[in-house]
């Protein structure tokens, strides 16, 4: 019997910060509590002030990307945010 490996790159959730940003601790806490919850997404906190940002639909802080399609501008709620981790995760068969 042949098991299905996934060869895929991981599932990535960037959040993109910068100091001085009062809705960005809020995004780190997600990102964090994420992170803990879902241990097949590699989950990546990006500070703008000291990463170049390489994207042209990252113009904002917080902004949040799951795999390669911006999610959210500013903080989405924490269960849209749970919900399409999860489905992207169970269509790559990681969850």
């Amino acid at each position: 019997m042949l098991e299905s490996m996934n060869t895929e790159e991981p599932v990535e959730l960037q959040v993109f910060i910068e100091p001085g940003c009062e809705n960005c601790e809020r995004a780190r806490e997600m990102a964090n509590e994420i992170d803990d919850d879902y241990p097949r997404l590699a989950v990546r906190v990006v500070d703008i002030a000291q990463t170049p940002v390489e994207r042209d639909d990252v113009f904002a802080v917080p902004t949040f990307v799951l795999g390669d399609r911006v999610l959210s501008l500013g903080n989405p709620q924490r269960s849209l945010l749970r919900d399409k981790v999860e489905a992207l995760l169970r269509q790559r068969g990681l969850l």
